[in-house]
């Protein structure tokens, strides 16, 4: 077990960290802005009036982008049925603007032939990731991308060997589903109550509080807001440091 200390919270005897990616471990704010508009343009050459209402839904309205919108946080699947609803209100058959929200991001995802090369991970963050590898800790990643686009990011950047197990939303269950953190344990081997949830959004918080989770942390190392309720909020990798029982922790940032 080990004492995760996170600024001036110490959580103790935790087997394992469950890690969010998008906006956690990988900057990709920039690259969702791209794509909310390369998806909300596709479906503009069709449907002219739906951009601005498209790009307001996806959280990236005048320019701006919501750390908390649907881009952000929302699932591939949650992005797609939004778009649709958007192409039904037009009059479009539900199953045909279903259709073609699914046509217009796939020819979005054309003009970003690998996600992982646009979303690196922040700074100090493959320290981090090994510096719990070094301390025995069990880690997953638990995120809303898909499990190929999450594997492809820790090949990408050489992480693959600090993480021991990771799942993606592009089928059930999906955040804030509590069966993804129970999943993740049992193929870890370890216990929920051991666990510690590190993400930047309310849907880590609710998988943390819903699978019974030792705890939750908020980053905002990449722009997010803290989440109201988190039990410790880090602005900086740093800021978190991990120790067996007998080492001393290092002297916080």
């Amino acid at each position: 077990m080990v004492t995760v200390r996170c600024r001036d919270r110490a959580f103790e005897q935790i087997a394992a960290i469950l890690w969010d990616k998008d906006g956690t471990l990988a900057d990709s704010h920039a690259f969702l802005r791209q794509l909310a508009e390369a998806r909300s343009q596709a479906l503009a050459s069709k449907f002219p009036h739906l951009r601005a209402p498209l790009m307001a839904a996806f959280g990236c309205a005048d320019g701006q982008y919501d750390a908390a919108g649907l881009m952000a946080v929302g699932t591939r699947y949650e992005n797609e049925i939004a778009a649709a609803t958007y192409i039904a209100a037009t009059g479009k058959p539900w199953a045909e603007a279903v259709s073609l929200a699914q046509v217009a991001f796939a020819e979005s995802d054309h003009r970003f032939v690998r996600k992982a090369d646009f979303t690196p991970p922040f700074s100090a963050i493959p320290e981090l990731l090994r510096q719990g590898q070094q301390q025995g800790l069990k880690q997953a990643v638990l995120s809303g991308d898909t499990t190929d686009h999450i594997a492809d990011f820790l090949r990408r950047y050489d992480l693959h060997g600090a993480v021991d197990s990771w799942a993606g939303s592009e089928a059930p269950p999906v955040k804030p589903d509590p069966q993804m953190v129970w999943t993740a344990c049992e193929q870890l081997g370890i216990l929920p109550e051991n666990c510690l949830v590190i993400g930047d959004s309310a849907l880590d918080q609710q998988i943390a509080r819903r699978s019974g989770c030792r705890g939750f942390v908020s980053v905002t190392w990449g722009g997010s807001p803290a989440i109201a309720g988190a039990d410790a909020v880090l602005e900086q990798p740093q800021q978190c440091q991990m120790r067996t029982f007998n080492q001393p922790l290092k002297e916080q940032v």
